[in-house]
């Protein structure tokens, strides 16, 4: 039997919904588990620690992987990255306001950019516990902020 790309994208593109339920699911849950504006800022690597020790113990994001071998934007799988990467910066973006700094849309900025690279590091397999060690990297980011505003 011969697979065709049509078979395969769409393949592609239900797991990859799946994992967004699943991480969207995890992530409201890490988020309800703390009571502090910056825990619930910092619950995306919580939910990330909880997926990879529950489900899928691989080194990196599915999303971002998935994405840097697309053949093109147009591909049928870049509307599950959009929405993924939708998911991340609306709910961060929330939280944040609610974090007492001056500048919620930096500490958003601050923590994916923290988040991004620590699920590099995780790929790249050099860092260990690389999502631990950027939520710490992420809360002091946050605590700063607070402190000097």
């Amino acid at each position: 039997m011969r697979v065709t790309s049509a078979v395969m994208d769409g393949l592609i593109v239900a797991a990859l919904r799946r994992r967004l339920d699943r991480r969207d699911r995890l992530w409201r849950e890490a988020i309800d588990a703390v009571a502090s504006p910056a825990e619930k800022l910092l619950a995306l690597f919580d939910a990330v620690s909880i997926c990879r020790g529950r489900y899928t113990p691989g080194r990196g994001c599915a999303f971002l992987a998935t994405g840097t071998e697309l053949p093109g934007l147009d591909h049928p799988v870049q509307a599950v990255i959009t929405a993924e990467s939708t998911l991340l910066l609306t709910r961060l973006n929330r939280l944040a306001r609610t974090v007492a700094t001056d500048d919620p849309a930096t500490q958003t900025d601050d923590v994916l950019l923290v988040y991004d690279e620590a699920m590099a590091g995780r790929r790249r397999g050099r860092i260990p516990d690389s999502l631990g060690r950027g939520r710490t990297l992420a809360s002091r980011l946050i605590r700063n902020a607070i402190e000097t505003d």
